[in-house]
C-alpha cells in the first residue's frame, strides 16, 4: 500500500485547530470565571463598563429587570460553552495523532470533524482535515469497530 501525505497533514491540520480550540476554550471559561468572581451587583459594574464609554443614550443598565438572573445565565452558558470547546479540541489533537500514525481512521475523522465547529481559522483546517483524511482512509490500519 502506498503510504502519502494526506493522513499525516490532516493529523496537523486537526492538531492545530484543536490546540487552538483548547486554548480557546480555556480563555472562555477563565473569563466566565472572572466575570463570575466580581458576581454582586451586575447593574452597578455594567452601568460602570457603559459609562466608560459613549453610551450616554443607552440609560441605566441597572434598571433592567432580571439583570441578575440574566447575567448568570450568561455565565452559565460560557461555561458550558468553554467546556465544549476544550473537550472537542482535546478530541481534535487524539484524532490528529492518531491520523499521523495512519491508526483508527474513525478516531481520527472524528477528530477532524470536531476541529472546526467553533472557530474560523479552525473551520478552514478542520474542513481540510476532514478531506484529507477522507483521502487517506485506504492508508489506515483498521482495529475493532473502525471500517
Amino acid at each position: 500500500m502506498e503510504r502519502t501525505w494526506k493522513p499525516k497533514t490532516a493529523g496537523v491540520l486537526s492538531i492545530i485547530a484543536g490546540v487552538i480550540e483548547v486554548i480557546f476554550g480555556a480563555l472562555i471559561i477563565q473569563v466566565g470565571g472572572i466575570l463570575g468572581s466580581l458576581g454582586g451587583d451586575w447593574g452597578n459594574w455594567l452601568d460602570y463598563i457603559g459609562g466608560l464609554g459613549d453610551f450616554s443614550g443607552w440609560g441605566d443598565f441597572g434598571m433592567i429587570p432580571g439583570i441578575e438572573d440574566i447575567m448568570s445565565s450568561v455565565l452559565a452558558g460560557m461555561l458550558i460553552f468553554g467546556v465544549i470547546v476544550l473537550v472537542f479540541g482535546i478530541i481534535a489533537i487524539v484524532g490528529g495523532i492518531h491520523s499521523i500514525k495512519r491508526r483508527r481512521w474513525g478516531l481520527a475523522l472524528t477528530g477532524a470533524i470536531l476541529s472546526f465547529p467553533f472557530i474560523p481559522v479552525g473551520a478552514i483546517l478542520g474542513l481540510l482535515a476532514v478531506i484529507f483524511v477522507c483521502l487517506g482512509k485506504k492508508e489506515f490500519e483498521y482495529s475493532g469497530s473502525d471500517s
